[in-house]
């Protein structure tokens, strides 16, 4: 989903923006996608590489490097000066969010917490 909504938003990373007008524009459109559909899923392994490789793909589109220019990920980072920060800030939101679950009296705490009565 995170992949379709950058391609349909590919006119706003042209070359005239600064750089970091399309990293900004990038975190805030994209990762939205990125985190409503990532933040319900469990942790797998599989699931984290995809992201992570999402991440980079995302930041080779925007400074258009393709994959046959052999430079690797973290070069890639290096050109756009950015760390991978991805999977931190779904785990920051994740834990954000089962903090503010558990703050509350509510079934999905009772749920949550394995406390649901017969």
């Amino acid at each position: 989903m995170a992949k379709n909504a950058f391609n349909h938003r590919k006119e706003l990373l042209r070359k005239s923006l600064n750089k970091d007008m399309q990293k900004r524009i990038i975190k805030a459109i994209i990762w939205s996608v990125a985190f409503y559909v990532a933040e319900t899923w469990t942790n797998k392994e599989e699931d984290i590489w995809r992201l992570e490789a999402f991440e980079v793909w995302m930041w080779r589109k925007m400074e258009k490097i393709s994959w046959r220019d052999m430079k690797t990920n973290e070069k890639v980072l290096q050109v756009v000066q950015e760390e991978r920060s991805l999977m931190d800030a779904i785990w920051r939101r994740k834990k954000n969010w089962i903090g503010h679950i558990l703050r509350g009296e509510s079934l999905l705490r009772e749920v949550t917490e394995g406390r649901m009565n017969e």
